[in-house]
Protein backbone atom coordinates (compact mmCIF):
# COMPACT_ATOMS: atom_id res chain seq x y z
CA UNK A 1 0.00 0.00 0.00
CA UNK A 2 1.07 3.44 -0.66
CA UNK A 3 0.46 6.61 1.47
CA UNK A 4 -0.34 10.24 0.31
CA UNK A 5 1.08 12.53 2.36
CA UNK A 6 -0.71 15.27 0.67
CA UNK A 7 -3.92 13.65 1.45
CA UNK A 8 -3.16 12.80 4.50
CA UNK A 9 -1.22 15.10 6.88
CA UNK A 10 -2.26 13.10 9.80
CA UNK A 11 1.58 13.19 11.24
CA UNK A 12 1.51 16.93 11.71
CA UNK A 13 -1.23 16.92 13.98
CA UNK A 14 -0.80 16.69 17.70
CA UNK A 15 2.67 15.31 17.50
CA UNK A 16 5.68 17.08 19.60
CA UNK A 17 8.60 17.74 17.05
CA UNK A 18 11.82 18.07 19.18
CA UNK A 19 14.26 20.63 17.19
CA UNK A 20 17.80 19.43 17.89
CA UNK A 21 20.64 21.81 19.59
CA UNK A 22 21.19 22.55 15.86
CA UNK A 23 17.79 23.08 14.47
CA UNK A 24 17.02 25.37 16.98
CA UNK A 25 20.04 27.78 16.66
CA UNK A 26 19.23 27.78 12.90
CA UNK A 27 15.33 27.98 13.44
CA UNK A 28 15.97 31.19 15.66
CA UNK A 29 18.51 32.73 13.86
CA UNK A 30 16.20 32.45 10.41
CA UNK A 31 13.35 34.85 10.69
CA UNK A 32 11.01 32.63 8.64
CA UNK A 33 11.56 30.04 10.99
CA UNK A 34 11.76 31.49 14.46
CA UNK A 35 8.24 31.98 14.70
CA UNK A 36 7.70 28.29 14.12
CA UNK A 37 9.82 27.32 16.88
CA UNK A 38 8.60 26.83 20.74
CA UNK A 39 10.76 26.92 24.01
CA UNK A 40 9.12 24.83 26.70
CA UNK A 41 9.75 24.18 30.28
CA UNK A 42 10.39 20.62 30.16
CA UNK A 43 11.26 19.57 33.76
CA UNK A 44 13.31 22.60 36.36
CA UNK A 45 15.83 23.75 34.71
CA UNK A 46 15.53 22.33 31.22
CA UNK A 47 14.27 23.96 28.25
CA UNK A 48 13.81 22.21 24.85
CA UNK A 49 12.35 23.74 21.48
CA UNK A 50 9.87 22.54 19.62
CA UNK A 51 7.85 23.09 16.13
CA UNK A 52 4.81 25.42 17.28
CA UNK A 53 1.36 23.95 17.05
CA UNK A 54 -1.90 25.82 16.68
CA UNK A 55 -3.37 25.12 20.18
CA UNK A 56 -6.86 24.63 18.81
CA UNK A 57 -6.56 21.54 16.53
CA UNK A 58 -2.83 20.67 17.56
CA UNK A 59 -1.75 20.77 13.89
CA UNK A 60 1.89 21.96 13.16
CA UNK A 61 2.28 25.84 11.94
CA UNK A 62 4.35 25.08 9.24
CA UNK A 63 1.34 23.02 7.63
CA UNK A 64 -1.01 24.66 5.61
CA UNK A 65 -3.99 24.04 3.42
CA UNK A 66 -6.67 20.96 3.82
CA UNK A 67 -7.62 16.96 3.95
CA UNK A 68 -6.36 16.08 0.65
CA UNK A 69 -4.40 19.52 -0.15
CA UNK A 70 -1.73 19.38 2.90
CA UNK A 71 1.65 21.75 2.66
CA UNK A 72 4.86 21.97 4.16
CA UNK A 73 5.52 25.76 4.21
CA UNK A 74 9.36 24.87 5.46
CA UNK A 75 9.47 21.29 3.64
CA UNK A 76 13.16 22.12 2.69
CA UNK A 77 13.70 23.36 6.27
CA UNK A 78 11.86 21.00 8.21
CA UNK A 79 13.39 18.92 10.96
CA UNK A 80 15.06 15.76 11.13
CA UNK A 81 12.03 14.02 13.28
CA UNK A 82 9.84 15.16 10.29
CA UNK A 83 12.33 14.14 7.24
CA UNK A 84 12.90 10.87 9.00
CA UNK A 85 9.30 10.02 9.44
CA UNK A 86 8.97 7.74 6.30
CA UNK A 87 5.43 7.22 4.30
CA UNK A 88 3.74 3.65 6.15
CA UNK A 89 6.40 3.64 8.90
CA UNK A 90 5.09 2.53 11.93
CA UNK A 91 5.00 6.33 13.30
CA UNK A 92 2.95 7.27 10.53
CA UNK A 93 0.40 4.66 10.90
CA UNK A 94 -0.20 5.54 14.60
CA UNK A 95 -0.69 9.38 13.40
CA UNK A 96 -2.94 7.79 10.74
CA UNK A 97 -4.80 5.74 13.10
CA UNK A 98 -4.93 8.64 15.77
CA UNK A 99 -6.79 11.36 13.32
CA UNK A 100 -8.69 8.44 11.76
CA UNK A 101 -7.05 8.21 8.51
CA UNK A 102 -6.98 4.27 8.37
CA UNK A 103 -6.13 2.35 5.16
Amino acid sequence: MTYDCQSCGACCFGLDVLLSDAEAARFERTPALAPLAALEHCAPGLMLRFMRKDPETERCLALEGKLGAWRCTIYGERPTLCRDLAPGAPDCLTARRVQGREG
